[in-house]
């Protein structure tokens, strides 16, 4: 979820109650330790108390890299500055970082991914727990089990394992019956994660992957509001009503208001306009604000755009029409 997941978003989907914890955008090692800034650019909760949101929800920090030495020397840096859990990232399918032989492209050799993360295990030890996120292979799925034992045996507590290979990227669907494979033999916990975006899809995951947890993305960006009706349904057995516009609209409004502090207006105009782009796959009415909305780029005429109600709406989409 690089360049989507920030701070200020994690701040937003977790003030109603429904996530454990959160997962910061990846710190990418390189070659050196990096300075504290960067982690602070990357977490800023490390400089409160608790290491986690406004709200309360835990913040893990997430690095990504393939030097095992490097990775275990910002591991260590990290651990200065107050993080409480490390991440490590094998699951990224973006071609720049798999080019740079970070993200997915470790999962084409087992061996290095027990390599890293039984570096970064070693230089922490038992201070703060060490987890991954994997994909179910490079290519194709013959070497899924190897990395995920490869992760548990480099010292790993916990696994996320999306569902697809990096080749598959995020087409649908998402094999959560191969994330179950992976469960079964395992000894530490496996988190199901790839294409949940309603409660069904939800239940389908838990049913086909026996995973106790799920990992929500793009589906908690789609319906901010997809965690707290998880745990609505968890608690009561009851389906809380969808998600409406004015609700979404709320959030972007804040969103922006939020990120205009630290940015400028044509980022925080950018930044708005993609938090909708992921909104629209699932949702009618996001996805015709999207049409009427998409060409502005004064944020202040995008935010009267969301807040219009459907007849304004209407009049602004018929302006947008070619002549």
């Amino acid at each position: 979820m690089e360049g989507v997941i920030d701070a200020v978003t994690r701040d937003l989907l977790t003030r109603q109650p429904g996530f454990d914890w959160a997962v910061t955008e990846f710190v990418r090692v390189v070659d050196a330790r990096l300075p504290s800034r960067v982690f602070y650019k990357h977490c800023p909760e490390l400089s409160a108390t608790r290491v986690a949101t406004p709200s309360g929800v835990p913040v893990c920090l997430q690095l990504l890299g393939s030097d095992p030495a490097a990775l275990a020397a910002n591991a260590c840096q990290a651990l200065r500055l107050g993080a409480t859990q490390l991440d490590l990232n094998f699951g990224c399918p973006a071609k720049t970082v798999n080019r740079h032989d970070g993200g997915a492209s470790l999962l084409r050799d087992p061996d290095r991914v027990h390599a890293v993360v039984n570096a970064v295990h070693a230089a922490v030890g038992d201070e703060i727990p060490v987890t991954a996120k994997i994909r179910l292979g490079f290519a194709d799925r013959r070497l899924a089990l190897e990395c995920a034992l490869a992760a548990e045996s480099g010292g790993a507590s916990q696994l996320v394992v999306h569902g697809r290979t990096r080749e598959e990227g995020y087409r649908p669907p998402a094999h959560w019956e191969w994330i179950g494979r992976i469960r079964r033999r395992l000894a530490v916990p496996v988190v199901c994660n790839g294409d949940i975006w309603t409660l069904e899809d939800y239940w389908k995951a838990r049913t086909l992957s026996g995973c106790q947890d799920v990992m929500l993305g793009r589906g908690a960006l789609a319906d901010p509001w997809l965690a707290t009706r998880i745990r609505h349904w968890q608690a009561t057995g009851e389906r809380l009503a969808d998600t409406g516009w004015q609700s979404r609209a709320a959030i972007l409004a804040e969103f922006a208001a939020l990120q205009r502090i630290t940015l400028r207006d044509r980022v925080v105009t950018s930044l708005v306009k993609q938090w909708l782009g992921q909104m629209r796959s699932r949702h009618a009415e996001s996805a015709r604000r999207f049409q009427a909305l998409k060409r502005l780029t004064d944020l202040d005429a995008l935010l009267v755009g969301l807040r219009a109600p459907d007849h304004e709406h209407a009049a602004l989409d018929c302006q947008h029409e070619p002549a």
